[in-house]
């Protein structure tokens, strides 16, 4: 299936759900172009698609819609521009050659100030640069300078995640450093970071004010989103409030798609508190008894009390997140409070 066949695909699909939702009047507050690099595309077809959807969907009008892209795919923003994405998110990953070749990357970083450089140029004021850290033989003060060299760069946004291992993957023969260096530098990003004006909003995600990615935040917060293309994953409520999912195949053919699962609500309550405890404000518990009916501090009272006293997690009236101290063990105090 050549690029035409998939946008002809991609159409099919957001026709498909317009007419299976359609009694959902719901405007648009985002549309994000991810799951690869959406910037190889021809820039014709990244206008049929958003085409297609403002002929299928009312839209907000401040609606946020993201494209991901790589420096060395960086080509036409003044055409992403033209219709109509307000945000970039670049995969930089590394601000030094020998890490970008430690990792594959086929860009070295005057590419990617390059590429930073004409989406500036083309009028981007939203724009994220994504980063990994702990890769092998990381160090503090690597990463340090790595960060100072980003302030001056001058993004609002920036998305630090730590290097995981893919079995067969080309880096699954690598060697991390161990878990003690991989948390000092998780919390060294966040002191940094948070001295120059970027807010933690979420584990990995770090914006100055109103800077933070709608879609994501939309996505923590147990929202409602439609996956569209290869293996694409999509939630929504219905007017009976019940919880729906998709997931398509990673290979698309002319089939139809695989029929939307109901959700039970246990799966859907772990899954709102999983997305929410990675947020700096934390889970909602109105969220979480409207999706489950059931009172969070009450059914994990005993839990709560015992992370509280390890002060891991803070409650108030209307939410319940992983303090400062608690955030390096988050993977911990989730399964525990699963």
């Amino acid at each position: 299936m050549g690029e035409s066949g998939y946008i002809d695909r991609l159409k099919g699909e957001l026709t498909a759900y317009r007419h299976l939702l359609h009694h959902d009047s719901r405007h648009l507050s985002s549309i994000f172009f991810g799951g690869g690099t959406p910037s190889l595309l021809k820039p014709t077809s990244i206008q049929t698609i958003l085409e297609t959807i403002h002929n299928l969907w009312n839209l907000t009008s401040d609606c946020e819609i993201t494209l991901e892209a790589n420096p060395d795919s960086c080509q036409t923003p003044e055409k992403w521009q033209e219709f109509g994405i307000n945000r970039v998110s670049l995969g930089v990953q590394a601000m030094n050659d020998s890490r970008l070749k430690q990792l594959g990357r086929p860009h070295d970083l005057a590419m990617a100030k390059t590429a930073l450089d004409k989406l500036k140029l083309a009028g981007f004021k939203r724009i994220n640069l994504d980063l990994i850290y702990a890769t092998p033989n990381h160090s503090l003060e690597a990463w340090q300078q790595e960060l100072e060299m980003l302030l001056e760069w001058d993004v609002d946004h920036l998305s630090c995640y730590e290097l995981t291992l893919e079995p067969d993957t080309p880096m699954a023969k690598f060697r991390l450093p161990d878990d003690n260096i991989g948390a000092d530098l998780f919390e060294f990003t966040r002191q940094f970071l948070q001295k120059y004006g970027f807010q933690p909003y979420e584990i990995s995600n770090y914006a100055r004010p109103g800077q933070a990615c709608r879609h994501n935040v939309n996505y923590w917060e147990f929202g409602d989103y439609l996956g569209i293309g290869a293996a694409a994953h999509g939630k929504w409520t219905d007017h009976e409030g019940r919880i729906w999912r998709s997931e398509h195949p990673r290979t698309l053919t002319t089939a139809p798609l695989p029929s939307p699962r109901l959700v039970s609500t246990d799966e859907a309550g772990k899954e709102c508190l999983l997305m929410g405890l990675r947020q700096q404000q934390g889970v909602s518990l109105a969220i979480y008894k409207h999706t489950t009916g059931e009172d969070l501090l009450a059914t994990k009272a005993d839990t709560i009390k015992s992370l509280q006293a390890n002060d891991w997690l803070i409650v108030d009236s209307e939410r319940l997140r992983i303090t400062a101290s608690g955030m390096v063990l988050a993977d911990e105090i989730m399964m525990r409070l699963l």
